[in-house]
């Protein structure tokens, strides 16, 4: 899937030095759990296993930036802190220093080896693309249903809306049409809604 973007005009000082900028169109935030399914198919990890690891680096990253330290991960790259302040000069040395000094950012400056692998991304324009109102087609719903019951015996909306890439409220107006004609039905209640395979 190609990495969609639209030109957009600058204003403040960056217009003076350009007067278009690309900025990228994401389609969704993606966490451990969109992620799983194929990371499990790739190592011997399972979700349980990640979410402790992934804890106790996080946890070991903040203590070593905390004590002023740069840090590495292989494959990713180095994180380091960016500080912010009030500067001031000591009346009696003329020497400066930070008043209420504070965390500003954790900066991210990525491998060789990471950016290199990113150079392979294709681009497609959708500075003039209209926003999607159309439902999808009836065949790609009914594909995407079978793909996810195939994986699994129940669904939530969520899911549909990760696989067709919908609006929330065009998976809720979806979810609807698929329960009125009985393609699906819902196992959970009114107000979180998990679903199984109607008899329709």
């Amino acid at each position: 899937m190609a990495v969609r973007y639209k030109l957009l005009r600058t204003t403040g000082s960056v217009s003076k030095k350009t007067e278009w900028k690309a900025v990228p169109v994401e389609y969704r935030t993606v966490g451990l759990d969109d992620m799983q399914r194929h990371i499990e198919r790739a190592t011997s990890q399972t979700l349980a296993d990640m979410v402790g690891a992934l804890e106790a680096i996080r946890s070991e990253v903040i203590d070593q930036l905390l004590m002023g330290n740069r840090v590495y991960l292989p494959g990713f790259g180095y994180f380091s802190l960016s500080i912010e302040g009030e500067r001031y000069e000591d009346p009696r040395s003329h020497r400066f220093r930070l008043r209420h000094a504070a965390v500003r950012g954790v900066n991210f400056r990525p491998e060789k080896a990471f950016m290199k692998a990113l150079q392979e991304a294709e681009f497609e324009n959708a500075t003039y693309d209209e926003p999607a109102t159309e439902m999808p087609a009836s065949a790609k719903v009914e594909a995407a249903l079978a793909e996810l019951f195939a994986e699994q015996s129940f669904i939530t909306p969520h899911d549909l809306r990760k696989r067709l890439n919908l609006s929330r409220s065009g998976v809720y107006r979806l979810v609807a049409q698929l329960e009125a004609s009985g393609k699906l039905e819902n196992a959970g209640s009114a107000y979180r809604k998990i679903f199984v395979k109607g008899k329709a």
